[in-house]
């Protein structure tokens, strides 16, 4: 090997499984530094999303699992800071290999982390107390939200949290963000007032750059559901376009496959039926993946859930219920149960790719902006001595003078 250009084995290395590359750091000093390059980091990175490798699905019970995608016939436990014995796990979300997990309190002082479970190290996210709306109507929290991703214009990974409260005929909200870059929160704008979040307790799901959430106009609506999506980037709102549905009232709900924005429509007795965005953003681009009928191929069932799809797309593995596993064939529509020795008896089940990323490099970019202020702090206080030291200077001539 130590024969082959550097550029040769840099792109041997980055279609290597994580776990592999974490290993051989050890080879020598030269390929411990290439694979903790951020250059050989993104390659890695670029080359896993493009060609659907190095998948792992978490499933979260009281513990938190990992089981290869999409071999499924390995299931990991994962040892994270946060683990105290099965008293529960929270996952608020992943993006590029990176976890944002928490004691799920919802109460904003729990303990939350950012970790990647391929390197095995974390990031302590602080505690952000909750700011009530002045006035007494406002007493609890009708709807918590969170929200985990990339935002590519500021490379930087965010924590979002959204809180609307519910007063006397009336509802506020409060959102804020938390920066890996600035290790820190602040407050942004509120969520738009004429948007209701449909659900209590609900992860955005991260695609394209924005965090997407169903909502409904004002709480006390129970009609037309709408899909919100919070660009990381530009923090901003906006409201996806949705695809033209089947007759009927149903049970909405978004999630990602694939990379790809999916609808989940569940037609309460009658039928589930799943939405694919092809193409982000086109309102022309949806279609129709997959419609499973009630007491057809598998039955009876409440929910069914795609979780991710064969390198080649001729198959879906799909989530029954919280309880089982299946691959439903698109063509054919038939079905294959999978079976896991040693699977929680409940599935809370989210895709992930493994990845390189590293989180001290927030660490060292906090630093290095620490490092700025106080350089210009220090200027300024140069400046201000100056600018003293003239004054004095002008006023003691002044009084000469007279």
């Amino acid at each position: 090997m130590a024969e082959l250009p550097m550029v040769l084995i840099t792109e041997i290395l980055s279609r290597l499984p994580v776990k592999s590359l974490v290993r051989f750091r050890c080879v020598s000093k030269p390929w411990n530094s290439l694979i903790k390059d951020p250059h050989f980091i993104k390659l890695h990175l670029k080359h896993s999303l493009l060609n659907h490798i190095n998948q792992t699905l978490i499933i979260r019970d009281s513990y938190l699992h990992s089981l290869d995608f999409p071999a499924l016939n390995s299931l990991t436990l994962i040892d994270h800071p946060l683990d105290s014995g099965g008293s529960g796990t929270e996952l608020y979300g992943s993006s590029y290999g990176l976890l944002c997990i928490s004691n799920g309190d919802y109460d904003g002082n729990d303990d939350t982390i950012f970790y990647n479970p391929a390197t095995r190290r974390h990031h302590v996210v602080p505690a952000s107390d909750i700011e009530f709306p002045p006035g007494d109507s406002f007493t609890c929290c009708d709807r918590t939200v969170y929200g985990f991703g990339y935002d590519h214009v500021n490379d930087d990974y965010k924590l979002v949290r959204a809180i609307q409260f519910m007063g006397d005929d009336e509802f506020d909200s409060e959102v804020k963000v938390y920066s890996l870059n600035s290790g820190s929160w602040r407050r942004i704008r509120d969520f738009p007032r004429q948007y209701y979040l449909t659900y209590k307790r609900a992860w955005g799901f991260y695609v394209n750059g924005c965090l997407h959430w169903v909502v409904t106009r004002k709480p006390e609506s129970d009609g037309t559901k709408l899909i919100i999506a919070f660009d990381l980037g530009s923090e901003e709102y906006k409201i996806v376009s949705q695809p033209e549905y089947s007759d009927g009232e149903f049970h909405m709900n978004v999630g990602v496959l694939k990379g790809c924005l999916y609808v989940l429509c569940n037609y309460v007795g009658v039928k589930s039926e799943v939405w694919v965005m092809e193409e982000y953003g086109v309102q022309n681009s949806w279609t129709m993946l997959f419609s499973i009928v009630q007491g057809g191929i598998i039955g009876s069932f409440e929910y069914v859930r795609p979780l991710g799809r064969s390198k080649d797309g001729s198959r879906v593995l799909v989530e029954q219920d919280g309880k089982s596993l299946f691959w439903l064939d698109l063509k054919t529509l038939k079905v294959e149960n999978v079976e896991v020795a040693g699977l929680p008896p409940v599935l809370d089940t989210e895709m992930m790719v493994e990845s390189l990323v590293p989180l001290e490099c927030s660490e060292r970019k906090v630093k290095s902006i620490m490092k700025k202020l106080q350089r210009k702090q220090k200027k300024n206080k140069s400046k201000q001595k100056r600018d003293n030291d003239m004054k004095g200077f002008l006023t003691k001539g002044f009084k000469l003078k007279l």
